[in-house]
């Protein structure tokens, strides 16, 4: 378990963004999102942050717990919209290490292996894909 979890991204980053230019839903939201503890995230958080890339390096490694346990994990979109959030935003593996990469590998697997019908052509190509830059990254 996280032992920085009672901490913000802003305090974990070292990083207090000014306030939004843009009002959008997605703006606002991922800025109110920097000021709330790990802790309290949510799927449907994560599955927000990461897939606009942002706190990656401390969200990660919370994600991929909650995908161990069910690798079709669902924010408020559908079932498994975590994980493809993560396979659709590469650059985010990069920030994890050797431990992670074995573990998200390890999920991607068994979501592939799992023939379910909830992954689309494109969500599974996605994830096929970060399955092939995660063995590349733990084989260098």
């Amino acid at each position: 378990m996280m032992t920085n979890e009672h901490l913000t991204l802003e305090q974990l980053e070292a990083d207090v963004w000014p306030e939004p230019d843009v009002h959008s839903h997605l703006v606002t939201t991922c800025h109110r999102l920097r000021k709330k503890p790990l802790s309290d995230f949510s799927t449907e958080d994560l599955r927000i942050m990461l897939g606009q890339s942002i706190g990656a390096k401390h969200l990660l490694p919370r994600a991929i717990e909650i995908l161990r346990k069910n690798p079709f994990a669902e924010g408020d979109f559908y079932e498994g919209d975590l994980l493809v959030a993560v396979a659709h935003h590469l650059q985010n593996i990069s920030q994890l290490n050797s431990e992670d990469a074995e573990h998200l590998l390890g999920v991607c697997v068994a979501a592939i292996e799992s023939f379910d019908p909830r992954l689309n052509k494109a969500n599974t190509s996605a994830i096929e894909q970060l399955i092939g830059r995660l063995r590349n990254q733990l084989h260098r």
